[in-house]
């Protein structure tokens, strides 16, 4: 599989959504992160979806943290899901990444983000 296969995007609610499948890592973290700022150059609100990601090592947080750090420097709204009970959001907690972005569910996240929206923040 490579970089190009692991990102989709699709849109819901106004909110582009990436989904992340498989591996993230040394391997294909750059790209990933080069596909994933492409497709959402324009985008006011992003979800980033960790539920398929089956591994993520160093690189691949590196990764996500350089994603949410370009949304945050362009004013976009971002969040991401990772399940409760995944690999991905044990190493993310486990790490420090920033818990008011997590969120356990695609559903929870868009919420998040259409309130956002709403309240012009």
């Amino acid at each position: 599989m490579t970089a190009t296969d692991r990102v989709t995007l699709t849109t819901e609610r106004g909110c582009s959504i990436v989904r992340l499948h498989g591996e993230v890592d040394h391997a294909n973290a750059g790209q990933i992160e080069l596909d994933v700022l492409t497709a959402t150059r324009a985008a006011a609100g992003t979800v980033v979806d960790l539920t398929s990601v089956t591994f993520l090592d160093s690189a691949g947080l590196s990764c996500l943290d350089r994603l949410v750090a370009a949304f945050l420097k362009r004013q976009a709204r971002v969040r991401v899901v990772a399940p409760p009970d995944g690999v991905v959001r044990f190493t993310l907690e486990l790490t420090g990444f920033l818990p008011d972005l997590l969120c356990p569910s695609l559903d929870e996240a868009l919420d998040d983000l259409t309130r956002l929206a709403e309240s012009g923040s």
